[in-house]
């Protein structure tokens, strides 16, 4: 029996006609035939009135695909109908209604079926191609009309061998010397023709866009706290990652500023600093947006005061960095500020405090305002101690991931973590165990051909590669690339979406990126000097990804 789509059965097709047909054709057929019922078709032929190409639609009842010949186009007329030679016209029911002639339409239907295949066969098309009609309720007899011969001019009669007929047909439009089976490619591009190869994959950006929309709004609900606090000149704001506080201290910043302020605006890390430049370029005359480091380091040029060379020396900052800092700050009096806002500030050493309220011009009577998450103190270990700024104000929702990143964050820290309601659930993160750099380096780049490929994938500029550990001992140490998809350390480059990014955790720790990938991930320990990797680590790298999260690791994780 011959394949029939695309129906299961018969007993699917409603017109009684064109079920009698289907009957005959797949009961007579052999089992590698497919019968195609129904087959639309859509495209574009010129009109010679306007000079344009028209969209033209059709409808054959019946194409079918004989590997051994080609394909026949059959179209099926049923009920009582009569062809007048006088008026040359195809009529319905004594006269009454004209309908079109089917011997022109199953040359049609064939002709657009023949024009779709040069697609794919750009040297001809190499394959017997056919057409007839049936009627499944009449009789002929006299002469056939024109565009029709005996041999493709079917009626109830023919039913029964309907089968054979067609295999007869197709011998008569067959012009090769052998009937031979057509050879794979032929057939499968073929098949491609009649079926296509039309998909449909979800679109991740879509998705991640959608709930970009509603995260952006409770970012929005999370900048009424400003308002709350209007009126406290110093506070101290504590936070879950991603509970908006960089964007707080965004704002708070620029309402500084519009109150005719000169504003510090002081982070950790080198790489939100020059983020948050960016964002107060407007305001550039006012707001001053730099890291502890880079600041200390460049006031105590200005002053004419040595400076070590390095920055990697930890017992220099956390002892010595702030009191050559605070001598600068006595030198350079006339640049202090009106207003700081200190962002990250667990990770702040204790040492540097004094610096950061001698920046102020009112010293401890300044406007302070420091942002901070005491589960995201990664560059010291020693107990978090803030200037006296009262007891913090609380940020306990999350207001930047997917409610099942935010889950992920809450079980790494053993701490709940609130979402509002109408937070997008969001994708499971996905987790991957890769014990070598080989294995590493295949689970990167299977991540990124899922989330970049074809029209449905994100952006580079959405996805951030994280190592816990430094880039030049990681599986993707002096790569550039992989899979075809280039990386890069720039945050301009990045935005730019010449390259996603591939940075250290503590490198882009206070940003954020749609999708988050985390490799070389080790198993956790109960201290930093264990294996420079702990559950506050890993908390601090998964809330980096708002929508997208793939951690891969070098073996089973316990969280």
């Amino acid at each position: 029996m011959a394949q029939l789509i695309p129906h299961h059965h018969t007993s699917q097709i409603e017109q009684p006609g064109e079920r009698l047909v289907a009957e005959a054709l797949c009961a007579q057929l052999p089992s590698e035939v497919v019968i195609i019922h129904s087959y639309p078709w859509l495209r574009p032929e010129r009109n010679d009135r306007s000079r344009k190409d028209n969209l033209q639609e059709g409808e054959a009842d019946f194409v079918i695909l004989h590997p051994r010949f080609g394909i026949m186009v059959v179209e099926v007329k049923d009920g009582h109908v009569y062809y007048d030679q006088r008026t040359m016209r195809w009529e319905r029911r004594g006269g009454q209604h004209q309908i079109k002639d089917p011997f022109v339409q199953a040359a049609k239907n064939l002709h657009a079926i023949e024009k779709r295949s040069e697609h794919y066969f750009k040297n001809g098309l190499p394959f017997t191609r056919a057409f007839c009609v049936v009627f499944p309720r009449c009789e002929w007899s006299g002469n056939p009309p024109p565009g029709a011969v005996n041999a493709n001019l079917f009626a109830a009669s023919d039913l029964p061998r309907l089968g054979t007929r067609i295999e007869t047909l197709f011998r008569a439009f067959d012009r090769r010397s052998q009937h031979t089976m057509l050879p794979a490619p032929v057939l499968d591009n073929l098949m491609r023709t009649l079926t296509s190869e039309f998909k449909l994959t979800p679109a991740l950006w879509q998705e991640v866009a959608e709930q970009e929309r509603i995260i952006f709004r409770f970012t929005e609900d999370q900048l009424m706290i400003l308002n709350l606090l209007q009126q406290h000149k110093r506070v101290a704001i504590q936070g879950v990652a991603g509970s908006g506080k960089t964007q707080l201290a965004l704002a708070k910043a620029r309402a500084f500023a519009d109150e005719g302020k000169r504003v510090l605006l002081l982070c950790y890390n080198r790489m939100l600093a020059d983020w948050l430049s960016e964002q107060v370029q407007e305001q550039k005359e006012s707001i001053t947006a730099i890291n502890y480091h880079r600041m200390a380091r460049e006031w105590c040029a200005r002053a004419k005061l040595p400076f070590p060379a390095s920055s990697d020396d930890d017992e220099f900052w956390t002892n010595g960095a702030a009191h050559l800092f605070e001598n600068a700050i006595e030198r350079l009096d006339g640049d202090r500020y009106d207003a700081v806002v200190v962002d990250e500030g667990q990770d702040f050493h204790e040492s540097w405090w004094d610096s950061v309220e001698w920046l102020n011009r009112d010293l401890s009577d300044g406007p302070l305002y420091v942002f901070f998450d005491p589960s995201q103190q990664l560059q010291h270990h020693s107990d978090q101690r803030l200037p006296k700024l009262g007891n913090p104000y609380l940020l306990p929702c999350n207001c930047r991931n997917t409610q099942r990143i935010t889950l992920l964050c809450a079980t790494a820290i053993k701490h709940e973590i609130r979402f509002k309601p109408g937070q997008p659930e969001g994708r499971e993160p996905i987790f991957k165990v890769a014990p070598d750099e080989a294995a590493q380096r295949a689970e990167i780049a299977s991540c990124l051909k899922h989330w970049l490929s074809g029209s449905g994938g994100i952006t580079k500029r959405q996805v951030a590669i994280l190592c816990p550990a430094s880039i030049a001992q990681s599986s993707l140490r002096q790569l550039t690339a992989l899979g075809g998809v280039g990386f890069t350390d720039n945050l301009d480059d990045w935005r730019a979406d010449k390259a996603v990014l591939l940075t250290t955790l503590r490198r882009f720790k206070g940003l954020e990126a749609d999708a988050v990938i985390l490799f070389d991930v080790p198993e956790f320990g109960e201290s930093f000097q264990e294996t420079g990797f702990t559950n506050r680590h890993f908390y601090v790298a998964c809330s980096r990804a708002k929508h997208l999260l793939c951690v891969i690791a070098k073996s089973e994780l316990t969280l």
